[in-house]
Formats: structure tokens, C-alpha cells, sequence
């Protein structure tokens, strides 16, 4: 998650958002390293930063260009496609989460 998140800030293109899914298999640290991503995320050249799952959603950390959802139905209700238009994304997570349903909504 790490890598992806620092090669995809890298990138020129104007607008970046990334959609961050779940991190599984963690284990006793998996608050702390789902609040070390958020983090880093919001270090990082990325406008916008979705955070989707219990984990990241039990894990929050305030920050203003972050927002949680405990589900990618949660997520889809409250956002609408069309944000996505013109941007780059980034699409990461746990294979268990099945973000890849969102590539025909977006």
C-alpha cells in the first residue's frame, strides 16, 4: 500500500484520488498501520482520499482530505461517479474487499 501510494503522488497528473480498500491479515497492529496510511496518504501530492472498510473506518484519523466509509456500499451511496471524471485513481486494497466492483460504477 505504501509503494503504491507513493509512486501513484508522483504522478503529473493535475488531480489524484485514491480509493483505499481494507488492509487485511494485520493482525494486533492493524489500527495503528491503517492510521499510518491515512497518514502517509495525506502526506503525500493526493487531493482526495477515500478510505473504505471496518478497519479504516474504526481506525479514523481526522484529517480534511480523507473521508470513511465502513462499506463500498456506504461509499457508492455518498459519492457520485462523476467526481472521478478528469482525475487519476488509485485503487488499493486487500483482495477480500473486491474494489475492482467499482471500476464499471466510476
Amino acid at each position: 500500500m505504501r509503494a503504491a501510494l507513493e509512486y501513484f503522488s508522483e504522478l503529473n497528473d493535475s488531480k489524484k484520488i485514491a480509493i483505499l480498500g481494507d488492509m487485511f491479515e494485520l493482525g494486533d497492529s492493524s489500527v495503528m498501520e491503517h492510521q499510518n496510511i491515512t497518514k502517509l496518504a495525506c502526506e503525500l501530492k493526493i487531493d482526495t482520499i477515500f478510505c473504505i472498510g471496518e478497519n479504516f473506518y474504526n481506525s479514523k484519523v481526522p484529517l480534511n482530505n480523507v473521508t470513511f466509509f465502513e462499506s463500498v456500499k456506504d461509499f457508492k451511496n455518498a459519492i457520485i461517479p462523476e467526481v472521478f471524471n478528469d482525475k487519476a485513481i488509485l485503487i488499493k486494497g486487500s483482495r477480500g474487499m473486491a474494489l475492482e466492483q467499482l471500476l464499471d460504477w466510476i
